[in-house]
């Protein structure tokens, strides 16, 4: 499962070259980081009781918890860039591509505030806390909660993203 998906990050990161070719690479970093981030999940997962209480397990826990903030960060400026650029540029991506690239990065936008400003994002500021708190989920991974009830995972964000590029590439490579 991880090499198809690693596959598909290498294989749609190549779209952005028509953007900036320097996200080609970044792309594929961050690709690298979700899969790393995955197999993570994964085996703390299997993890016994015992062994989650342990100084090493705890230790693990809190890179995994970095690793995923710093993912995110990087890849919200991915998408805010890619938005930046096609709003100056409004037939760069075409209309439709440009239209989910603004709302993925409003998604991003909703965790990535209050991680990295400490105050809730202003399209949410009357319901979500200027703080996101993390969690995690056995299968799903690194979580934060931005609301009383809401979540969001960094595993939802990579998806989305994914997704994303990978129907940049289908509309524009050739």
């Amino acid at each position: 499962m991880e090499d198809d998906r690693l596959e598909r990050w290498v294989n749609s990161s190549h779209a952005l070259a028509k953007i900036e070719p320097f996200m080609i690479p970044v792309v594929q970093g961050l690709g690298r980081i979700d899969i790393f981030l995955i197999q993570s999940d994964h085996k703390f997962g299997e993890l016994k009781p015992k062994e989650i209480e342990s100084s090493g397990a705890s230790t693990a826990l809190t890179d995994k918890f970095t690793l995923s903030y710093l993912w995110v960060l990087g890849a919200y400026e991915l998408v805010r860039t890619i938005d930046q650029r096609c709003r100056a540029t409004p037939d760069l991506l075409g209309s439709p591509i440009t239209t989910t690239v603004n709302e993925v990065k409003r998604t991003f936008e909703r965790l990535r505030v209050p991680l990295a400003k400490f105050e809730p994002a202003k399209r949410h500021e009357a319901t979500d806390s200027h703080i996101a708190y993390p969690a995690i989920n056995e299968n799903l991974g690194v979580f934060w909660r931005v609301s009383p009830d809401k979540y969001i995972g960094r595993r939802e964000l990579s998806d989305i993203l994914l997704d994303l590029l990978e129907r940049i590439a289908v509309n524009h490579l050739p």
